[in-house]
């Protein structure tokens, strides 16, 4: 199945009221719907998992890292990190480190095999933004879900579009498009900067309705600590807008985000030769939980729930339609990048398993 432009819906209904629906109930499910069920806490992990840039595991030695765009096995990381990352050789106290905070830097894993969406799908994951050793942190998270009729080998372009989206580097008529995730169904960015919230970098290139915050691409980010989803794409065209955590939805900024809380954690240094329990300690407070849902047809449905470990469990942040027609089957990436603005961004405890 493709997207064209003209199967995307766009709509930008922000469903951002706050409920509270209580922590994840992983233990009530039978074993048997777990589909993918990946702690990246050891040495290596799911070989279904196609690592792609600086993304490696931080349970693994230290090394020689894998090159810079390019697909890997999910392994070791680099020997020279830059900011407060976890100890290497830390199984089983490792995580999925996407990025570090050294500047320019992009980190994907991909799912590349396909999962049945007749019954829907709900994923949790544990994810970690902080450390930034610039002025601000930057860019974001995204966890994504594509088609799975289509290959998923390569993220979409970085930066604002968070391996997502397609973009047009700072708008300039001289660069070169930077196309979209392959056969891409819907974006989630966890987005600390701000700029996947926009149509900057002719993000959404083709949709009918546009971000509230325009297609001018701006300085600063329009969206900080917003979840912003977007949808179906291929290639240059799509990727559109869907919704938001913002209460404001005019074309007049500023976008307040309507989080109940902050996506990045208050984290600047890890001390020298820290132990990977001490590490996994320091990095709990500032862990988010992070759970996604797609319902199955007719009429899909798609929600965001975040618990900022604050007492409160989960709360529901986004509700949206789904998309339409939902794929028969689905692949699925996290990424993440930094640019001029840095941040360490990590991954843990993915679990997937039917909606219904």
């Amino acid at each position: 199945m493709r997207y064209g432009v003209t199967r995307v819906v766009a709509s930008i209904g922000v469903f951002a009221a706050v409920a509270s629906t209580g922590h994840a109930a992983a233990a009530h499910q039978a074993p048997e719907s777990v589909l993918v069920n990946e702690s990246f806490t050891g040495v290596t992990a799911d070989s279904r998992f196609i690592g792609y840039g600086a993304a490696c595991l931080t349970g693994a030695p230290r090394g020689q890292a894998a090159a810079e765009a390019t697909n890997h096995p999910l392994g070791r990381c680099r020997r020279d990190p830059a900011g407060p990352v976890p100890p290497g050789d830390a199984a089983p106290r490792g995580y999925l480190q996407l990025t570090d905070a050294h500047m320019e830097e992009t980190g994907a894993a991909l799912f590349d095999s396909p999962i049945p969406a007749e019954d829907g799908l709900e994923v949790t994951f544990e994810q970690w933004q902080y450390g930034n050793t610039t002025r601000a942190p930057a860019d974001g998270i995204s966890f994504f879900l594509t088609d799975g009729a289509a290959s998923l080998t390569t993220p979409g372009a970085f930066g604002g579009s968070l391996g997502y989206a397609q973009k047009l580097p700072e708008d300039r008529s001289t660069a070169q498009f930077v196309p979209g995730v392959n056969g891409g169904y819907l974006g989630i960015g966890l987005d600390v900067l701000g700029d996947y919230f926009g149509d900057g970098e002719r993000r959404g290139n083709g949709c009918e309705k546009r971000s509230p915050a325009g297609t001018r691409f701006r300085p600063p980010a329009p969206g900080p600590n917003i979840v912003t989803a977007r949808g179906p794409g291929n290639g240059v065209e799509g990727y559109c807008l869907l919704d938001a955590t913002t209460s404001n939805k005019t074309s007049t900024g500023p976008w307040p985000s309507t989080l109940p809380g902050y996506l990045h954690g208050d984290l600047k240094k890890m001390p020298a030769n820290v132990t990977p329990a001490r590490a996994e300690a320091l990095l709990e407070p500032v862990k988010r939980v992070i759970r996604v849902t797609v319902s199955p047809e007719p009429n899909p449905m798609a929600t965001v729930d975040i618990d900022f470990r604050d007492g409160r469990g989960f709360q529901r942040v986004l509700r949206f339609r789904a998309p339409e027609p939902v794929p028969d089957t689905y692949k699925f990436g996290f990424a993440a990048s930094t640019g001029p603005l840095t941040d360490v961004q990590l991954i843990r405890r993915v679990v997937l398993r039917p909606q219904s």
